[in-house]
């Protein structure tokens, strides 16, 4: 999936973090915490680690 459509993906799924990636491809997430990653699947991770209602929230509004 291109880089730019998944982070708005991203965005759409998880309102209540501001999600970004860098020029260095850094991705970075800011809600409860501050997480960083250096892939979107790890910084998926982290997010969920720090806010699991906020993943099952969007696994929920991909679902039937």
């Amino acid at each position: 999936m291109n880089e730019r459509l998944l982070l708005l993906f991203l965005r759409h799924l998880l309102p209540r973090w501001t999600i970004t990636r860098d020029v260095h491809g850094v991705w970075r997430a800011t809600g409860r915490t501050h997480v960083t990653a250096s892939s979107v699947d790890g910084l998926v991770d982290a997010i969920r680690a720090a806010d699991p209602g906020g993943v099952s929230r969007a696994v929920r509004r991909l679902g039937p």
